[in-house]
């Protein structure tokens, strides 16, 4: 085989802009006089071949007819004017070792990953004045486009992707909620944008007003002052081609993965527990919680670095959840075991359960971030059925039984409970009681069911509060009226779907409804 049909071979491993292998290194040359890298050197020749930068620096050299020197490569003193050292030292197996030492000190579960790379914002500044420089040494033969050469970020996935993942024994993806993120800084990169703040002034002090005042250049805005800029005005403010770093990039790795949702129902049988922790200035009023009872065992078992509880509304601490219970969500941040069965998150369930005989879930299961709309979309729409304990100054009548039974979508005012006024906007809220019924119980007392819509105030139609929600029950009977007891028998969202009772069972998951009730407490935190 002849030099020339040698050297064509060699061509046909790569996809230069340009097929004259001659032009070609007459480029390289170039960049390697300025001091780029090998995988530069691909990179200003646009070569957007993947495999091609898996290739061993030896072999770029030798297509190239270049001579390996020390100056070259990972082993180089001096960090890449382009990429600096980002994909040098940055790529090599030393770094590569050191991120998988980071993945196992933080023990996350994962089957596949992705890697985020964030560069220092001088990168576009040194980016720019190669192109230039070579659009200036070759004229008319460098005729690629700057948009067109692959980034930092891309070369740097297609030459340490798979090696990565064969480290990690995981599958490399360019989009995985498990994200192995890179942080590189780069300590004159200010200094080497500054030039743009005097060229630009209205870009960047725009920017020192908002609300990280600490970032003066970002990749938005210098992407942007670069694209108002021409090359000749680009070359009067800094050098073409740009000097070699004064320092090295310095890299922080950090892991993190995607929020995982837990959502299920529960049920609260206590009339001495909030919802959510209830603490006054520093002091809780109350010991436990039910989001407490419920997210102890959850975090235990997804290790997450923060958590949130949410439910489809909220009853009062003396107001129980029955019927088949209260939707909630725990949004678990940044967890570190996500990979669990269905019969793991039934044990899960039987776990939460076995803690307290106060508060119980069903339904426990993992959902998607888009599922999580539903519970938001339910508090608007949804309806609530209550039961309530009730006092009448004098015993209830058929005709007041008949006179209950027959009011269909009465409409309320109510204005802002006393109860609650220290903390929600005083306001008049019209709201719809759509069916009620009474039976009596002993006496003068009666047990009231209602179905409402979401957001009434049960105990403030019952009461009054004082003449603030009209009509009242007291109106209505013609007669004064309190409540001893409410109970919530369901919140109609029908979500989330319900678990298959009989697999509930052999997982042995189903857990006994009997409970007492507890002492009323004399303060109630929010509405019903």
């Amino acid at each position: 085989m002849s030099g020339a049909e040698l050297e064509c071979k060699q061509m046909d491993v790569f996809d230069f802009f340009t097929s004259s292998l001659e032009e070609c290194k007459q480029i390289a040359a170039a960049l390697v006089e300025i001091g780029c890298c090998a995988r530069c050197l691909l990179r200003f020749l646009g070569e957007n071949k993947t495999s091609s930068y898996k290739h061993s620096h030896q072999k770029v050299y030798d297509v190239l007819g270049l001579e390996r020197s020390p100056n070259l490569g990972s082993e180089q003193v001096c960090p890449c004017p382009s990429c600096l050292g980002i994909l040098q030292k940055y790529a090599d197996n030393l770094f590569l070792n050191k991120i998988l030492k980071t993945v196992e000190e933080n023990s996350y579960e994962f089957s596949e990953y992705q890697c985020s790379l964030i560069l220092p914002v001088s990168i576009a500044i040194r980016q720019r004045s190669i192109h230039i420089f070579l659009k200036k040494k070759f004229g008319d033969i460098y005729s690629i486009r700057e948009d067109d050469l692959p980034t930092v970020k891309d070369i740097w996935k297609w030459s340490c992707g798979f090696k990565v993942g064969e480290l990690l024994s995981a599958q490399f993806q360019n989009k995985s909620e498990f994200d192995i993120l890179m942080t590189f800084t780069y300590p004159q990169s200010d200094k080497e944008c500054s030039f743009l703040l005097d060229t630009f002034p209205d870009v960047f002090r725009k920017r020192k007003q908002r609300k990280y005042a600490f970032e003066t250049f970002t990749r938005a805005n210098v992407a942007k002052a670069l694209g108002d800029m021409t090359d000749s005005k680009f070359e009067d403010c800094t050098s073409c081609p740009p000097s070699l770093p004064v320092a090295e990039c310095m890299c922080e790795i950090t892991c993190t993965h995607e929020a995982v949702f837990v959502a299920g129902r529960y049920k609260k049988y206590s009339r001495v527990l909030s919802q959510t922790p209830w603490i006054v200035e520093g002091k809780r009023v109350m010991e436990g919680s039910v989001e407490e009872l419920i997210c102890e065992s959850i975090l235990n078992t997804f290790k997450p670095s923060d958590h949130r509880f949410s439910s489809s509304g909220r009853e009062d601490v003396d107001v129980r959840m029955l019927g088949n219970g209260r939707p909630f969500i725990v949004e678990l941040i940044n967890p570190h075991c996500v990979i669990f069965s269905k019969q793991d998150m039934s044990v899960l369930q039987e776990k939460i359960n076995s803690c307290s005989k106060d508060v119980q879930v069903q339904d426990l299961q993992i959902v998607s971030r888009e599922d999580t709309a539903i519970l938001k979309d339910g508090e608007i729409s949804k309806t609530k059925c209550y039961s309530a304990e009730c006092w009448c100054e004098r015993p209830l009548t058929d005709t007041d039984l008949a006179k209950l039974a027959a009011i269909k979508d009465l409409v309320l005012q109510q204005k802002t409970p006393l109860r609650v006024l220290h903390r929600r906007t005083a306001a008049t809220r019209e709201r719809l009681i759509h069916s009620l019924s009474a039976e009596v119980l002993s006496g003068r007392l009666f047990k009231l069911n209602l179905n409402t819509q979401a957001g009434t105030y049960i105990k403030e139609f019952v009461h009054s509060d004082f003449g603030r929600t009209t009509p009242n029950l007291g109106e209505l009977l013609g007669a004064e009226c309190d409540i001893i007891h409410l109970d919530v028998e369901s919140v109609d969202v029908d979500w989330p779907p319900m678990i298959n009772l009989d697999i509930s069972k052999e997982n042995n998951s189903t857990i006994s409804e009997n409970h007492t009730d507890k002492k009323q407490s004399e303060e109630s935190t929010d509405k019903t």
